[in-house]
This record gives structure tokens, sequence and C-alpha cells, in this order.
């Protein structure tokens, strides 16, 4: 068990230093290839920080478990919105930018409902039968390839003459910020995995069922990479990175990862209950409220609290009934 801790904190610490990394590498490149910080966000620090998310639900596809692979996605996603956006707001509150993120948080509402309707056929069909099979896999990706489409045509329809020159980041040469993100996406990917096989581990010995530990332990732990690197982002006052990162996290969740995973092998909800599918929907619901009803494109402390808490609040609640 110690050596299980030891293993578990190295881990957290080499996530927290690769999320520099590739913080900075990627900004770098932004600039330089006056790309709008939000692309970055959404392509390259989300596809490198959804690594571990990757890894852990396809090596779970494999070998058959299907609850951490399916609680792993939703589990990941609920932290990302409440948690990680909940802690990055009472930090330092975070701007949004209309042009792209208005239509980024309603598509990772979008990606959550489509995750629930292919879990659970029986809510829509009466089949008793609820699984995810290779063909919703397929459907998964192909929302993918199109949301890909998207955020490249984004790239290339933004007016460059609004993105101005930040001097209180660094410009690196271009080897050396390409090299950052490659060190870096691999820093979070090895660092995630020793975390979260670790904390399983751990959890396994206490006797924690698949269903919970999907949902918890492997979620927070494969989404430690996203929690550094939108912290670490908002820190640096990068809201675009910070919330594209998690946004961007959210869709390739699912139409990516889960797409991929029950393609691999379909997959049966079985512990992940709708409550958990409706609770990740809730989360992107509140999300937009807080956004664009609440205060006008801005997560202030406020808001971060009450996503924090409730967040805290669904946790308890899964352990209660573990």
């Amino acid at each position: 068990m110690l050596i299980n801790l030891l293993l578990f904190v190295a881990g957290l610490a080499l996530v927290v230093f690769s999320a520099h990394w590739l913080v900075d590498g990627a900004s770098s490149i932004a600039r330089r290839l006056r790309i709008p910080d939000i692309v970055i966000g959404l392509t390259i620090v989300a596809f490198g920080t959804s690594a571990p998310e990757m890894v852990v639900s396809v090596i779970s596809a494999l070998n058959g478990q299907s609850d951490v692979a399916i609680g792993n996605v939703i589990g990941s996603n609920i932290f990302n919105t409440l948690g990680i956006l909940g802690i990055c707001a009472i930090i330092y509150p975070l701007s949004i930018q209309k042009n792209t993120i208005w239509k980024e948080v309603p598509l990772s509402l979008l990606a959550a409902i489509i995750a629930l309707v292919v879990a659970y056929d029986s809510l829509f069909d009466g089949n008793g039968r609820n699984v995810i099979t290779r063909g919703d896999g397929i459907i998964l990706l192909s929302f993918f390839a199109i949301y890909m489409y998207y955020t490249f045509g984004v790239a290339k329809s933004t007016d460059m003459s609004d993105i101005k020159t930040d001097e209180k980041h660094k410009n690196y040469a271009p080897w050396l910020a390409a090299l950052m993100v490659l060190g870096g996406i691999a820093g979070l990917t090895f660092g995630g995995k020793i975390t979260v096989e670790n904390a399983v581990m751990m959890a396994r010995n206490l006797g924690v069922s698949d269903s919970v530990i999907g949902l918890t332990l492997v979620a927070i732990g494969t989404s430690l990479p996203e929690l550094a690197t939108s912290v670490v982002a908002t820190m640096k006052r990068n809201s675009d990175i910070a919330l594209g990162n998690v946004v961007g996290s959210n869709i390739f969740n699912v139409f990516f990862i889960l797409g991929v995973s029950s393609t691999i092998s379909p997959l049966a909800p079985g512990g992940i209950t709708v409550i958990d599918f409706l609770v990740c929907i809730g989360s992107s619901i509140i999300l937009f409220i807080s956004c664009f009803v609440l205060r006008s494109m801005r997560l202030y402390r406020i808001e971060g609290w009450t996503m924090l808490l409730m967040y805290v609040g669904y946790t308890a609640w899964l352990i209660s009934k573990a």
C-alpha cells in the first residue's frame, strides 16, 4: 500500500510538470502560427490531456471491464466540468470567447446526450438490453470527424487581426516548442497511467466496485492532466486554453474515446446508471447557464464554488451507495 501511495504521488508530480511544458509549448506555437489559443486548446492540448482516458478505456474494453471504460469517460466529463472548471474559476474568473465557445459548450452537451442515447436503448425502444454496440461506436466516431472538420474551419475563418501578442508569455524556438508539447504529452500520459494504476490498486484493496472506481478514482486520475493544464493556464491568465482544454476533452472523450472503445468491444453500462449520465448532461447545462445566462460570458468565483460543491456532493452520493 505504501509503494502504491508513493507511486501515486510521483505520477501526480510528473503530471503537474508536464502540464507546464504542454501549455507553454502550445501557446508559443499558437502565437507563431497566428492560430487562436482556443483552437490549440480544443485540439493539441485536448488530445494530449485526454491520452490517459484513451489508454484506460481502450485497455478496459479489451479486458471486458465495461464499467471502468464507460465510467472513466462519463466520470471524467463530470469532473472536468464541475471539478476542474470550478477550481479554475475559484483561482481566477474565466472570461469566455463568444465566437467559438458559444458553439463548443452546446456541442459538449450534445455529446453527453448522445452518450445516454447509445448506452440506454431501453429508455427509447423498450429493449431490455442496454449496450453501446460497434455500430454506435462508428456513429460516435462520425460525430468526432465532423467536430474536427468544424474545429479546423474555425482556425481558417478566425479574424487574425483580433489576435494580440501577449508579452507576458515567452516565445520559444519552433523546435523547442514542439519538443515541449511532445514531452508534455508523453509526461502527462505516463504520469497519468502511473497515478491511475496505483489509485485503482489502493481502491481494490478497500473493496470498492468497478463502477464507483471508474466514475471516481479512475475518472479523476485520468483527468489530472486536464486539471493541471487548466489550472496552470488559469494562473497564466489564459482562459482560452483553460476552458478550451476542458470542453474539447469532454467532446473528445465521448465521440472519440467512447467511440473507439465500443468499436473494439461492445460496452454494457452495467453499474453506470442513468443517473450518472444525467449528472453528466446536467453539468454541461450548468456550464451553459453560468456562462451565457447568469454572468454574460464569464465564470466567477461564486459559480466556481457552486460547481465544485456539486461535484463533491455527487461523489459523496456515489460512495454512500457503494
